[in-house]
């Protein structure tokens, strides 16, 4: 194998992305194929967790932070002949010209690993590339997004949060990144927030959209003003909730509930709220 063939032989592989999650995981990955004499050995899926990012910069300074979201790690073993496998070099730079020829950055490099990000069709990939200089290597990449909610809150769970603090709080309501619009997955808690409002015919409730602090402060007002408008026209239509029960407002990042430093932090801030009125 020389350099020439070699730079040219990863690829991103837009074709895949289309089809979604529903073939295996492992082969053909989401992301790029694999560098030629090497087979896909194993992998590792997983629908929510996390990647460390940590390095020294250019100034000395050690940098660590982590994303979380899908994750899927590949590893692939190298079957040619030993005295020619390529060098970690090699490898990296294969997958720093597929990244950064679609408009990504390489956050790091080392001997060991390359650290890269990408974005694509609207998604924000993490991707660490990894080898031990035998010719193998592992690609471990998190497609950032907020875990999915699956314990979602009953009708009489919202009466009590409402009773106890005046409001209850829903992480089981999602949007695609910068978008407004409701997520099918989003059915089973609107479906219980329906049911809460049709047995307390009395109640009159503000719904209350947030973010986390990402981007301007103006952008994402607006934003959480169109995502809470989202769920009030969802139960006025949907479930017959009546018009003149429900407001909804935008308050953007000005009530967090955690840290907008990291993640994990980021994603509790990025909620619903159910206000009594």
């Amino acid at each position: 194998m020389n350099m020439r063939s070699s730079i040219i032989s990863v690829t991103l592989l837009f074709c895949v992305l289309s089809f979604g999650y529903a073939q295996s995981p492992c082969n053909p990955h989401p992301l790029f194929n694999s560098l030629p004499q090497h087979i896909l050995s194993d992998c590792e899926e997983k629908e929510f967790d996390k990647i460390q990012i940590d390095y020294t910069d250019k100034d000395g300074t050690w940098v660590q932070y982590e994303k979380s979201g899908y994750l899927l790690k590949t590893y692939y073993t190298f079957e040619g002949d030993w005295e020619k496998r390529p060098s970690n070099a090699m490898i990296f730079q294969n997958y720093i010209k597929a990244v950064t020829s679609k408009g990504g950055t390489v956050i790091n490099e080392s001997k060991s690993a390359v650290l890269l990000t990408l974005k694509l069709a609207g998604d924000a990939w993490w991707i660490k590339v990894q080898s031990d200089q035998s010719g193998t290597y592992a690609v471990t990449c998190v497609k950032e997004e907020s875990m999915q909610q699956y314990i979602v809150l009953s009708a009489e769970d919202i009466a009590k949060e409402i009773k106890a603090n005046g409001k209850a709080t829903f992480y089981g309501i999602y949007f695609d990144t910068d978008k407004s619009e409701i997520k099918p997955e989003s059915k089973e808690t609107i479906e219980q927030m329906a049911k809460y409002l049709q047995k307390n015919t009395q109640v009159n409730v503000y719904i209350v959209g947030h973010t986390d602090n990402t981007g301007s402060f103006e952008h994402n007002q607006q934003l959480s003003q169109k995502r809470a408008e989202s769920v009030v026209n969802n139960l006025i239509n949907n479930y017959q909730i009546s018009a003149s029960r429900l407001k909804g407002f935008g308050v953007s990042s000005l009530s967090p509930v955690s840290t907008n430093t990291t993640e994990e932090g980021k994603s509790k801030n990025r909620r619903v709220e159910m206000v009594l009125r």
